[in-house]
């Protein structure tokens, strides 16, 4: 009972829950999805190449799906780089597709499509405008930048901007940067990666910055096993194995940056660090106006070393599709609050 007690007076004040998720589903039609998936109310929607699974969250077995390859008005162009995204809003699904936004029901029945006429992709619908990510050259020198556009898809101001981890051959290959993301919430605020690798600002839609959210960790090492993983990880991917040299020399930062992933869902900030406590990945939590809600422990599984299996938030629950050893693609559900 008194190392029951000890235990139990140490986690209250570290403050710090740890959770475990469940396998809730196994998802046999799967072969691989991307990146990102979304979760409503009665649905689940993953993207895999250019066709959206749609499932239902009674007993998740599939509804429907479609989509398929093309520029039509029911198709979507994608690149390895620029996969499929959904965003349901309302009582619509949002499609993000290279160069253009695809308006459904959440049946899957078309309604509208909008195309951009510049570069622009995973746009993100605030109020009568959009956020969205694309690439701009400057004095030699490559970016990613975060964009204000029209109604149209017109980028007309540019938000954030992050040098590019690729530089062109001879000019080495960051492997590790700090976060890029730019969230569009609620038609009135911006999250975006703030002064430095910890720090994240929250903005008006007029982009004046309301306040600042620091993460207060320990920098963690990059250390020569993470190094290894990595290269192996280059030298055996599809993608990258045959352009090796190209992206030589590779550099590694001498620690990670403090915040690895952010996400925002139901007036909640997650905040994910490279931190682990037993296998579990540290995250801190925030309400909507950076009060300190709570710090977590949650299990997240790595396809790589710096890339998990696809990750959404709903409604305080986090829904990870992993791919097991017989190479089904299988459900986890993590109630975080």
């Amino acid at each position: 009972m008194k190392k029951f007690m000890m235990f139990f007076v140490i986690t209250t004040i570290l403050f710090c829950w740890a959770i475990y998720g469940e396998k809730v589903a196994t998802l046999p039609e799967l072969m691989k999805p991307s990146v990102s998936f979304a979760v409503d109310e009665t649905q689940m929607y993953v993207p895999e190449g250019a066709t959206i699974f749609i499932y239902s969250k009674k007993d998740y077995k599939l509804v429907k799906k479609f989509g398929r390859e093309g520029e039509g008005p029911k198709e979507f162009k994608i690149i390895p780089e620029v996969p499929l995204s959904v965003t349901p809003k309302g009582d619509q699904l949002i499609v993000n597709s290279l160069l253009k936004i695809s308006y459904f029901t959440k049946n899957g029945e078309f309604i509208k499509e909008i195309k951009a006429l510049s570069q622009g992709f995973f746009f993100q619908p605030f109020g009568d405008k959009f956020v969205g990510l694309s690439t701009t050259q400057e004095n030699k020198m490559l970016f990613y930048t975060y964009n204000f556009y029209d109604a149209k898809l017109n980028k007309t101001k540019e938000i954030y901007r992050a040098k590019h981890k690729f530089q062109g051959p001879g000019n080495g290959f960051q492997a590790v940067q700090k976060v890029f993301t730019c969230f569009a919430y609620k038609d009135n605020t911006i999250i975006m990666p703030g002064k430095d690798d910890a720090t994240l600002d929250i903005l008006n839609k007029e982009l004046k910055k309301l306040f600042s959210i620091q993460i207060e960790q320990e920098k963690l090492a990059v250390d020569q096993k993470f190094k290894d993983k990595f290269m192996a990880e280059l030298k055996s991917n599809p993608a990258t194995k045959n352009i090796l040299g190209l992206l030589k020399p590779i550099k590694f930062p001498k620690y990670f940056p403090t915040i690895m992933a952010f996400f925002v869902e139901d007036d909640i900030i997650y905040i994910m660090t490279f931190k682990t406590v037993k296998g579990n990945y540290e995250f801190f939590t925030y309400d909507i106006n950076g009060k300190f809600k709570k710090k977590i422990t949650i299990p997240i599984k790595f396809q790589t070393e710096l890339t998990p299996y696809p990750i959404t938030i709903y409604k305080q629950k986090l829904y990870q599709i992993v791919e097991n050893e017989e190479e089904e693609w299988e459900l986890y559900v993590t109630k975080i609050f």
